[in-house]
């Protein structure tokens, strides 16, 4: 693998990355009056904005390492890669961070996806 397949996957699998972030930080965001007391409005209203500004920041940071990854490689590859790390990505801090279950039918559902995407980008 030379340098800049290398640059293609590591970008495309960046993009996927932020792509999941922006959907956890807005997670995070819509459930933070749960964290935190009913008397602590203030701090509620600036992590709620703080979580606005990052899922932002990551959506921005999608496209560019998106875009990124395209000048490395083809847009079929770049799509696949990001797709599959986003949901990846998207599961394991659903696990770690919300501890989410996932069933036998959600695994397969996933893997069926992440068969389709290879499959396109072949």
């Amino acid at each position: 693998m030379n340098h800049n397949q290398l640059q293609h996957l590591l970008y495309a699998a960046i993009a996927g990355i932020c792509g999941s972030s922006a959907g956890l930080f807005g997670k995070i965001g819509m459930v933070v009056d749960k964290i935190f007391n009913k008397n602590q409005v203030i701090i509620v209203n600036i992590v709620r904005f703080l979580m606005i500004v990052l899922v932002i920041l990551s959506n921005v940071g999608v496209w560019l390492m998106y875009t990124r990854s395209l000048q490395f490689g083809s847009t079929l590859i770049s799509t696949g890669i990001s797709i599959a790390s986003n949901y990846i990505f998207t599961a394991l801090a659903g696990i770690l961070l919300f501890e989410e279950s996932f069933s036998i039918m959600w695994a397969c559902g996933i893997l069926s996806i992440m068969s389709g995407v290879v499959l396109m980008s072949v």
